[in-house]
């Protein structure tokens, strides 16, 4: 098979049950790589200001490795960043939305609140993990933790290259504020001492 038949395929590996497929979604695995935020007395995380956001995204977490029947405790309210077991490479005619599996969301776990995976994706996925119940909740690697839900999109306007910002995953990955350019919008709508952009508008209001 050529790599440009690969860029047509729906791949999803490795599939350890058959089970895994559905009639309309490939259920998805808990994979070891963790991360965890630290709690911090930070007022806020402000992601507008750009020459901090690196400094803070590093200072904030931590990284943990889960090994084969290790368990990780999910506290109520807490908040982690995880991976899928899973590869996936979808092809520029189909996009993807990870599920929640309907046990685990009776049990008050929330999976993947940022839900939309862009055609051409390639990678393992990050899956932010929230425990919405009153007590904790026990993660162990290569548990079915949520699905994947596939939708095939209309071809006209596709480059055949994924243009997000995170391109071919293998772990969980932090977030990236500024990796495009149209992330440079936000210093607009932040602090206007750090922007000369509000400035000027400030300054033409001033004028009439």
């Amino acid at each position: 098979m050529s790599n440009h038949d690969y860029q047509r395929k729906l791949l999803v590996t490795p599939l350890l049950d058959q089970k895994q497929i559905g009639p309309a979604s490939i259920d998805v695995r808990l994979g070891s790589s963790i991360i965890v935020p630290r709690r911090t007395f930070v007022g806020s995380h402000d992601v507008t200001e750009k020459q901090n956001i690196r400094q803070v995204e590093r200072r904030l977490y931590d990284r943990f490795r889960l090994k084969y029947r290790s368990g990780f405790v999910l506290h109520p309210n807490q908040l982690v960043l995880a991976v899928t077991l899973e590869y996936i490479s979808l092809p520029f005619n189909v996009f993807c939305e990870v599920a929640s599996r309907s046990s685990w969301g009776r049990l008050g776990l929330v999976v993947a609140t940022a839900a939309v995976v862009q055609p051409g994706f390639k990678g393992c996925l990050t899956l932010e993990l929230a425990n919405l119940s009153n007590s904790p909740i026990t993660l162990y690697p290569g548990l079915p933790i949520g699905q994947l839900v596939f939708m095939r999109v209309e071809a006209g306007g596709q480059t055949n290259t994924y243009e997000g910002r995170y391109d071919c995953p293998t772990e969980a990955g932090l977030p990236q504020f500024f990796a495009k350019e149209t992330d440079d919008e936000m210093r607009f709508w932040g602090n206007p001492s750090n922007n000369s952009d509000t400035k000027m508008f400030a300054n033409d209001d001033a004028g009439d």
